[in-house]
């Protein structure tokens, strides 16, 4: 257990904070009034089960590809214009949506869509550019709040558009992300610094004109960043029941809600997520350690799930429901903090990117086993998987976890060395048995990292 909450605590957020907040919770305002629609669309042309799910596949797939080139991108140009560029591509992609005509075009709207998906990464990474160490949960958390308004708001602006034209959030959503770009452009501080930028991981020529460059950036990730990398990724594997469409199937095929009521249960969703994030993330996490506030985040996780599978009336669903937001509410800030923690600033954006990258490639199987599973097992089955999975990660995080309390707890201090081993004179880091990087044999240096 760490000590309570410090002075730091207490500060007002860091200038710029707030800019970027309104930024991103529009970004997730747009991506919000996709969901509820999307299935129902996508059944119009024929689409299985399985079809459905697909669509969150592609997303995933494109964000899988692009993401750490995204994150260490933004370390070499800096936060701002990836984040522009990446809410310009949202903008083209509902676009494509909205226009439709037929399954296929669907699926070329969402990896248009996937591949601007990024902005989340820049957005992530110029937060923990802006506060120390020990307060990058609680303003990752307060980040996720702007996640947490957009399910709030996104649904709840589709719903009512869906009652006039079930394509017109589609359209609306395209407006929605192309002003926000402008706006971003001449609002959004840059929290990357010039100077910064001239001390990167890797090399300043070779493999980093190669365009995938960047993507070698995973192999410098630190054992204990890599473990809640994992961690993460595996808890949204559980909670692709849920994001990937077949809770929307659910709703329709066992309770008969319509598009516009799905959307305004997801509205419920978005402000047990906003309460979680704002409320809950920073106490938990300046009371508990990492691995006790994960393993808890799972159990409620696995809580909803099963009660989800089991129900069979609309109050009792929406009870699932809410454990699952509480539960993912707290399990992502917290996890993404100690990935940030637990490597060195130079190369947190691409460990931040290879966060979203490890997520993106969840987010691509998680999706289609739920849909197969929906399909081919029963409606209940997707949701009985992701409870026992659930259950299985809290087991590991709680006991295996132990050994990198320290590492998350004690953040490598800012002018370490790159974490693939080289020190800026070529010296050779050694492994320490708790995860974190020891002393350089010779000469003798600090150590580094983020996410």
């Amino acid at each position: 257990m760490s000590d309570g909450p410090t002075p730091l605590q207490r500060q007002k957020p860091p200038q710029g904070f707030w800019v970027i907040w309104s930024t991103v919770a529009i970004d997730q305002i747009v991506f919000a009034m996709v969901l509820p629609v999307l299935p129902f669309v996508a059944r119009t042309y024929g689409a299985s089960a399985f079809q459905v799910t697909a669509l969150v596949s592609v997303f995933a797939l494109a964000q899988f590809v692009l993401s750490p080139f995204i994150g260490a991108l933004s370390d070499r140009v800096g936060r701002k214009p990836v984040l522009v560029v990446s809410l310009f591509g949202s903008a083209l992609g509902s676009m494509v949506l909205g226009i439709g005509g037929a399954l296929w075009v669907l699926f070329l709207g969402r990896a248009i869509d996937g591949m601007s998906g990024t902005a989340l990464v820049s957005a992530q990474t110029a937060i923990t550019d802006m506060v120390e160490p020990r307060q990058r949960a609680r303003y990752l958390g307060l980040m996720g709040s702007a996640f947490a308004v957009g399910f709030i708001v996104g649904p709840g602006l589709s719903g009512l558009l869906s009652l006039v034209d079930q394509r017109l959030p589609f359209f609306i959503a395209a407006a929605l992300a192309a002003g926000n770009a402008v706006v971003a452009i001449f609002r959004l501080p840059e929290t990357r610094p010039s100077t910064a930028r001239e001390h990167l991981v890797g090399p300043p020529g070779g493999e980093d004109r190669n365009p995938l460059g960047p993507l070698r950036h995973a192999r410098a990730v630190t054992p204990a960043a890599w473990f809640y990398i994992g961690v993460l990724a595996v808890g949204l594997l559980a909670f692709a029941a849920v994001e990937g469409g077949t809770f929307t199937l659910l709703a329709d095929d066992r309770f008969s809600l319509d598009q516009s009521q799905v959307a305004f249960v997801y509205v419920g969703i978005g402000v047990v997520l906003a309460l979680v994030q704002v409320k809950l993330v920073g106490p938990v996490n300046a009371r508990f350690r990492t691995r006790v506030a994960v393993t808890g985040a799972l159990g409620v996780n696995a809580l909803g799930f099963t009660i989800i599978a089991m129900a069979r009336s609309v109050p009792v669903l929406l009870l699932g429901a809410a454990c699952n937001a509480v539960g993912q509410g707290l399990l992502r800030p917290t996890c993404t903090a100690a990935v940030s923690n637990a490597v060195p600033d130079r190369s947190r954006g691409a460990a931040i990117g290879t966060q979203t990258s490890a997520q993106g490639l969840v987010r691509i199987v998680g999706p289609l086993q739920a849909g197969a599973l929906y399909g081919g097992v029963g409606p209940s089955a997707p949701f009985a998987a992701g409870a026992a999975i659930a259950v299985a990660t809290a087991g590991v995080a709680f006991t295996a976890g132990r050994r990198f309390d320290d590492a998350v707890a004690h953040p490598p201090p800012p002018d370490a060395p790159s974490t693939d081993g080289s020190s800026t004179d070529g010296s050779v880091m050694q492994n320490g048995t708790d995860g974190r990087r020891s002393a350089p044999q010779s000469p003798p240096r600090g150590q580094s990292s983020a996410g």
